[in-house]
């Protein structure tokens, strides 16, 4: 971990259980010029906060007490600072829950310190010096602009980016909050634009206007299934390499072929897996990434 100045003194709230981890990961955050402050159990988590003012908590998701997803509610009532979930926990529910009562950003203990190291010097820099250009009113006009709107969607989320810089458009189409919530959490992390909706005929109508280079949607919608979805767009798709996401908590072997049949074939099981759902959508999102930047160098005049 080797933190910009920009971070270094920045004061962490460390909550984690296990005696072992904690004391590992203060050491590692105070060798690199953090200020930690360590507990073992939610309720003393959300006891020293008020006191400790933090810039950055880091939250086990089982703890004695109080546990991370509650921790996250209650730090939420009178702070936006950012709030990673490290944790080895298996339950989606347990991260989905935390997402939705606040969470930042979550990483597996799995993936090892350097990972987490990441993370919190990147939340910290955004927290301490914003990206300029920030995103104003007249970058999500532009975009709506572009798609030929005359009026700016208030689903439409435009992520904060360096002039010029090249991004993935993702339709996102699922009328369950919950996994609507999650997956949109991830895009943000990922900082990439997007739109959601929640029935097959808006997201018709937005991958039309938008022309996305991914779409995420639950696979049976309230007023028609994906597979008559895509079979009504086949034709009128613009040409280009359009990435497909399927959600469904029934794949099936006739749903799978049907999918297969119409360009399909990334799968998400539900209830929704935050970690394989941020791999899966990483994936697609930097093989998206590497297609447009290769269509970008073509079409750059010499």
């Amino acid at each position: 971990m080797t933190p910009t100045p920009k971070t270094t003194s920045a004061k962490i709230l460390v909550a984690e259980d296990a005696a072992d981890l904690r004391e590992a990961l203060v050491d590692i955050l105070e060798e690199n010029d953090y200020i930690v402050k360590a507990v073992h159990d939610g309720y003393e988590a959300v006891t020293i906060f008020p006191e400790f003012k933090p810039d950055l908590a880091i939250l086990d998701m089982r703890m004695p007490m109080m546990n991370g997803s509650d921790v996250c509610a209650v730090i939420r009532q009178t702070s936006d600072i950012p709030i990673i979930m490290f944790t080895s926990a298996d339950d989606v529910a347990e991260v989905n829950g935390a997402i939705i009562n606040g969470a930042t950003d979550f990483v597996l203990k799995t993936t090892g310190f350097d990972e987490l190291a990441s993370r919190i010097e990147s939340h910290l820099l955004k927290q301490r010096e914003p990206l300029k250009p920030s995103v104003t009113s007249s970058d999500v006009t532009d975009v709506a602009v572009e798609a030929g709107l005359d009026e700016i969607p208030r689903n439409l989320h435009i992520a904060t980016s360096a002039p010029n810089a090249i991004k993935t458009f993702t339709v996102l189409i699922d009328p369950d909050i919950e996994s609507r919530t999650l997956i949109s959490s991830i895009l943000r992390r990922l900082n990439q634009d997007f739109i959601e909706v929640d029935s097959a005929g808006e997201g018709i109508a937005a991958i039309q206007d938008y022309n996305p280079d991914l779409v995420v949607t639950e696979w049976s919608l309230p007023d028609m299934d994906t597979f008559k979805m895509f079979s009504s767009l086949r034709r009128g798709l613009k040409a280009k390499n359009l990435t497909r996401i399927i959600m469904s908590d029934r794949l099936s072997p006739e749903t799978q072929r049907k999918s297969n049949f119409v360009g399909i074939n990334n799968f998400l099981e539900k209830p929704l897996d935050a970690g394989k759902a941020e791999i899966l959508i990483g994936d697609c999102v930097k093989r998206a990434l590497r297609d447009l930047r290769r269509t970008a160098a073509m079409t750059a005049p010499h």
